[in-house]
C-alpha cells in the first residue's frame, strides 16, 4: 500500500486536498475488502500518515474515507440541526426523510433560533431556520 501511494503521489503534482482524496480513496479501498486484519491496515496507514506529515490531517482523511464507503453503499450521512432538542413527534417527520442504513446526527444550534437545517453528505442543505429567513429579509433590504 505504501509503496503504490508514493508512486501516485509522486507522479502527480498534487495539492494537499487531493493528496487527502487519495489516502481516503486508498483507505476505503482496504477497508471494503473481505477478511482483513483490520488492526493491522489501521496500524500500517497510521504509520503511513505519520511518516509523510499528515497525521494531523488524519481526521478529515478518515471522515473523507467513511464518505467514500457511505456513497458506494448507497448511503447518507445526513445532520438534522434545529435550535432545541427536537421532539418525539418531530422525530418521527423525521425519521420519513431517513433511509435504512443512513448515518444521522443530531445537532443543536440554538443560533438558528427556530425551524431546521438539514444537510446531507456534508454538502447539500436545506435551510428552513428562522436564522435564514431573517438573513434574506435583511439582503433585500440592502
Amino acid at each position: 500500500m505504501r509503496r503504490l501511494l508514493k508512486k501516485q503521489l509522486k507522479a502527480q503534482e498534487m495539492n494537499k486536498q487531493s493528496k487527502l482524496k487519495l489516502y481516503a480513496k486508498a483507505l476505503a479501498e482496504i477497508v471494503a475488502k473481505k477478511g482483513i486484519d483490520e488492526k493491522k491496515v489501521i496500524s500500517n496507514f497510521v504509520k503511513l500518515l505519520v511518516s509523510s506529515g499528515y497525521e494531523n490531517k488524519s481526521k478529515e482523511i478518515l471522515e473523507l474515507a467513511e464518505d467514500i464507503i457511505l456513497a458506494k453503499q448507497g448511503k447518507r450521512k445526513i445532520t438534522f440541526e434545529t435550535a432545541r432538542k427536537s421532539t418525539p413527534s418531530q422525530n418521527k417527520l423525521l425519521e420519513k426523510f431517513v433511509k435504512k442504513g443512513d448515518i444521522v446526527k443530531e445537532k443543536i444550534n440554538p443560533e438558528l433560533i427556530a425551524g431546521i437545517k438539514i444537510i446531507i453528505n456534508d454538502s447539500k442543505q436545506f435551510d428552513a431556520s428562522m436564522q435564514s429567513k431573517l438573513q434574506k429579509i435583511s439582503w433585500q433590504k440592502k
